[in-house]
């Protein structure tokens, strides 16, 4: 195995000449088939160098296996290969070559959508295509067949159905296609603002500043505390060099780099501390972040409304079909009988041809032309105010889907959490004190301080001084104003942040108390995680001060004496057991232990030792410190509680600390200890994932704390999950969330978070806010029961519709429909538009997750459920009473009076009492009396529960009342003046409160509805819709896991996945 890398090591910018004939040969046999050479670490899918290299390189920096990276020569050796000086760096040409061999820092772009794609994309949906077949239909009859009545061909008029059709297409996909090109062009933009970074390597002997996307393999990069790895890259020096990896292996400690334990820096991670040089070993897709970015690109799943729509889609083009049928076998029956039994009555095929049209028209009037525009403005206005709400969301899509979500995978760190260590409570010289607010209490007599106020103590002013000196000079990092105005810190670590955020607190200035000591007058000892401590030494004349700090446990057990009120008391076996309870009560409540303790010693002048020394400490005090729960997150937990939705909290903590957090939260119960299966560790769960899945499908159901997870684990969770048939949403901030975050239904991305992880997202969470994802949960739910109010709306249209044509044809006698063509298409197309503009905006209620019957839609649930069947048949019958009343006694309720000769060419009649049967004045009071159905109707539809009083909440929608307005004034206008147009004559007044009465009644028929005991029906959590896929995925994990834990080698996961 070593003389193999010793030869890769040797590799030129040709391959060694023993090597060379074996690949002739090979490519001769296999026709340019790639050579695989088998390495018990790497497959090596070329005979080529680069190959070789990309594939062994990524293999070492995923796995952090120090041992293959000795046996690759170290770093020495790949410099070599890389054509790298040992403190030049690169040369210009090099880099050139290194480019073209190795690739470059970028990732291969996206397919940009154009906006003619985008139209072409919603051109594809099938109610669209349905649309657009009628019209062209509609518009080639009107244009070519004689009207039957008049004889002649209605040019004038013929085309005006189709094209009203085609403008309705238009506008829905030029809705559609504007809101995602203009969506698109903006994540574009901010991609490109995010992607231009400037980073310092060393080329041709000096150093250069050089765009992120310039760099390439071979690059000796400058590191610094703060950056962002760009790349893959090991260690070549540097001066105490730290990197935050939480972000790609989910372990929150900071790893320490150096040449002989740790010298990998995987891309994506944070440098904390130091800086120094790496050298650049992969780049672009060759590096970690970059074939995790990859894997994570591809077509995201239908949403669960967009499949159910579909659904609809393709039963309502049927049904309306078949409905057309057979009105045009009614009609084409009764004109054969009257053939043969009418004397007189002559057979013509124009006849005939006016019921395909009628039927065409039926079919217009079956297919729900403004829901796709109701769901394109439901879900476009609910993306703009989400972004109000801090959560800027990147698939539109995913705002309904929100809706559905009953399962929420959470992030402990920054969206349960602050992000900001904070001590809450401690522990000095024998005094307790604590911070209310933060859900822990104090020990005994402990002395009390709310939040944003300065800290109470009972301690004396001396030992609280000597507590703020201990934490000052013993501390690495330091507060800065950002260019934002914002204070910011820099440097240390969050624990050390939260430290001197109580020096800041008590009062005590902790830059100034460290400037009170010279900096040649001090030596620090950075933390070591062996003794689980940091320690400083100041020298203070004749005397030594001996700072420390770590792990209280470990602390305490280096102290032989304490503070206490009075003085000093000695650290006995009796001491240490009291000071381990008050350790332990503070862990109990999830907080870090730190102990802090001074010693002073004689001293040597300023030759502090090199190594740090060891002495007997005496204790100062032990603070309690946490990342505290957000404020708002308990009562956002306890909302989804009430809304159905399942809070699951994944963290790399411990159990107990998880344990703690996740009671704070509200997502276990506080007074009791949870049953099992509730809380799991990350190794359990993998191990039931692969010895016992059906235990795990069985525990899924209850498990609510994930604690010590691994990102295999948080991916597997969430497949789990889905496999049940929940729809889930999941949030995170790393590297290593993206598959999780594009696997889920519901993806939340942090806004502080990779860009990597932000890519893989649906929304990203502007404030890192977990009650952000409740408020997202909100919206969506909302935008599920807009969507619905306007569907039970318009399907209550399109039924009583497509009935009375049906039925009033039939039962006409000169089979006529009762509303003309155009009268249906003002109907459909400007009714129902302003109608889905008026349904669709609605706000969240207040109560919108928590009233009764709102809840998560699963996937198996029906579209429309059966209070939404209620409603549709409800309404659409007494539509068709009311108007069926107006067709046989309009003349007498109306006084429509005599027939004008237009009503008689159109075959008009008397009546006994002299008013005109089907003439102008009837059909225009069908017309309005049906219109006004609808606009009654509306406020009806605002409600999808059990809700009687359709007028609740009407101060939250102005703009529906302006809609409302607005169509009543469009109404007015189109009975009164566009007579020739809309086949409609001017009515007196009296007429026109007739027709509002009717339709006034809509509003008495919406609370008897409403009356009715009707259960929705909610379908059983098996999942069994969601597990083709899941099953593949859940392989792939379980085979991931066996070869972590060892159960079996890497080639047999190969193997495996091309089986899976």
């Amino acid at each position: 195995k070593k003389l193999f890398w010793h030869q890769v090591c040797a590799l030129g910018p040709s391959m060694p000449p023993e090597f060379e004939p074996k690949q002739v040969q090979v490519q001769e046999q296999a026709k340019d088939l790639p050579v695989k050479i088998m390495s018990p670490r790497v497959t090596i899918t070329s005979a080529r160098p680069t190959p070789v290299l990309d594939n062994a390189l990524y293999t070492m920096i995923e796995r952090k296996d120090l041992a293959l990276f000795h046996e690759m020569g170290g770093v020495k050796c790949l410099s070599e290969k890389f054509n790298t000086a040992d403190s030049a760096g690169l040369s210009s040409s090099q880099v050139t070559k290194n480019r073209s061999d190795y690739g470059e820092n970028v990732l291969p772009d996206t397919e940009r959508a154009t906006f003619l794609g985008l139209i072409w994309e919603a051109l594809k949906d099938l109610m669209m295509r349905l649309l657009i077949v009628a019209a062209i239909i509609s518009i080639v009859f009107g244009m070519t067949l004689e009207d039957p009545k008049t004889g002649r061909v209605e040019r004038e008029e013929g085309w005006i159905e189709g094209t009203a059709i085609l403008i309705s297409v238009a506008l829905v996909v030029l809705v559609t296609a504007t809101n995602d090109y203009s969506k698109a062009k903006k994540f574009q933009e901010m991609e490109a603002v995010q992607s231009k970074k400037d980073v310092e390597v060393i080329r041709d002997d000096a150093k250069v500043s050089i765009d992120v996307s310039e760099l390439v393999v071979g690059d000796m990069l400058h590191v610094a505390a703060g950056m962002q790895m760009p790349a893959d890259a090991i260690y070549i020096h540097g001066q105490d060099i730290k990197s935050d990896e939480s972000a790609v292996t989910g372990e929150s400690d900071i790893m320490k780099k150096n040449s002989d334990k740790d010298p990998f820096f995987i891309s994506g991670t944070n440098i904390t501390e130091g800086d120094g040089v790496v050298l650049i070993i992969g780049v672009g897709v060759n590096s970690f972040a970059g074939k995790l970015s990859m894997a994570t690109r591809g077509v995201s799943p239908q949403t669960p409304l967009q499949v159910k729509l579909d659904r609809l889609a393709g039963m309502i083009g049927k049904g309306g079909m078949v409905a057309a049928l057979l009105t045009f076998l009614v009609l084409s029956i009764k004109e054969v009988i009257k053939i043969a039994t009418v004397e007189g009555h002559v057979a013509t095929p124009t006849a005939f041809l006016e019921y395909v049209m009628v039927s065409i028209t039926l079919i217009v009037v079956a297919i729900p032309e403004g829901l796709p525009l109701a769901v394109t403005i439901a879900l476009a206005y609910s993306m703009k105010s989400m972004m109000k709400d801090n959560c800027l969301v990147r698939v539109l899509a995913a705002c309904e889907t929100m809706g559905g979500t009953n399962a929420i995978c959470s992030d402990k760190t920054g969206t349960l959490t602050t992000n900001q260590m904070t001590v809450v409570q401690g522990w000095l010289a024998g005094d307790n004190f604590v911070f209310t607010g933060y859900g822990v209490t104090g020990g005994e007599n402990a002395a009390a301080t709310a939040q944003g106020e300065k800290v109470e103590m009972h301690s004396s002013e001396d030992n609280v001084k000597l507590l703020c000196a201990a934490l000052s000079h013993n501390t690495a990092c330091e507060e800065l104003v950002g260019d934002d105005g914002q204070k910011v810190w820099v440097g240390g670590n969050k624990t050390e942040h939260g430290l001197l955020g109580l020096v800041n607190r008590i009062g005590q200035d902790y830059k100034a108390i460290r400037n009170s000591v010279k900096a040649a007058d001090k030596r620090s000892y950075p933390f070591s995680s062996a003794k689980k401590r940091m320690t400083s030494i100041l020298c203070m004349g004749n005397t030594w001060r001996v700072y420390v700090k770590g792990a209280s446990e470990w602390i305490l057990e280096d102290c032989t004496q304490a503070l206490s009120r009075t003085g000093v008391e000695p650290v006995d076996a009796a001491y240490k057991a009291k000071m381990m309870a008050i350790i332990e009560q503070m862990a109990d409540q999830g907080n870090r232990t730190i102990g802090v303790a001074y010693v002073d010693v004689p001293a040597n002048g300023s030759n502090f030792p090199e190594e740090e020394p060891n002495y007997q400490y005496t204790l100062i005090g032990v603070m309690g410190i946490q990342d505290p729960i957000r404020p708002e997150v308990p009562t956002a937990v306890d909302n989804c509680n009430r809304a159905g939705i399942s809070v699951r909290m994944v963290t790399g903590d411990n159990k107990n600390t998880a344990m703690a957090i996740a009671k704070k939260c509200g997502i276990l119960s506080p007074n009791t200890e949870p049953e099992e299966g509730t809380v799991m560790e990350g190794p359990a769960f993998r191990e039931l994932a692969t010895t016992d899945p059906e235990k795990l499908e069985r525990l899924i159901p209850k498990l609510k704390v994930l604690a010590r997870s691994s990102p295999t684990d948080k991916l597997l969770l969430v497949s789990c999950i889905m496999d049940q048939g929940d729809i889930v949403a999941v949030t995170g901030d790393g590297t290593n969330d993206a598959p999780a975050l594009k696997l889920a239904d519901a993806g939340f991305a942090m806004r502080t978070g990779t860009d990597v992880a932000t890519g893989a997202a649906d929304m990203v969470l502007m404030d890192d806010n977990f009650a952000t994802v409740v408020r997202a949960a909100a919206w969506g739910r909302t935008v599920n029961e807009n969507i619905r109010k306007f569907l039970q709306f318009q399907l209550t249209v399109n039924v009583a519709g497509v009935l009375l044509t049906l039925i009033g044809s039939a039962v006409n006698e000169h089979n006529e429909e009762p509303l003309k063509p155009v009268q249906l298409l003002w109907l459909n197309l400007i009714m129902d538009t302003f109608a889905a503009l008026a349904l669709a905006t609605e706000w969240p209620a207040d109560d919108c997750l928590t009233r009764p019957g709102s809840r998560p839609i699963r996937r198996a649930a029906p579209l429309i459920s059966r209070r939404m069947w209620s409603f549709i048949l409800g309404h659409a019958a007494w539509q068709l009473i009311g108007i069926f009343i107006v067709i046989f006694f309009a003349p007498t309720i109306f006084q429509t009076g005599p027939c004008t000769l237009e009503d008689v060419k159109h075959l008009a009649t008397m009546d006994e009492n002299g008013n005109c049967v089907n003439g102008a004045v009837h059909s225009t009071c069908i017309f309005n009396t049906f219109i006004w159905f609808q606009l009654f109707n509306e406020f009806n539809a605002r409600k999808l529960y059990s809700e009687k009083n359709p007028f609740g909440g009407l101060w939250r929608s102005r703009a529906f009342l302006a809609i409302f307005l607005l169509c009543v004034g469009f109404q007015f206008v189109a009975v009164q003046f566009f007579g020739p147009f809309m086949h409609t004559t001017p009515i007196n007044p009296q007429q026109w409160g007739i027709c509002i009465a009717f339709g006034a009644t809509e509003l008495l028929i919406g609370f008897l509805i409403k009356c009715l005991p009707i259960t929705d029906w909610e379908p059983a959590a098996d999942g069994s819709d969601n597990r083709k896929g899941l099953d593949k995925v859940k392989k792939e994990l379980i085979l991931e896991a066996k070869v972590n834990a060892g159960m079996i080698k890497s080639t047999s996961v190969e193997v495996g996945l091309k089986t899976a």
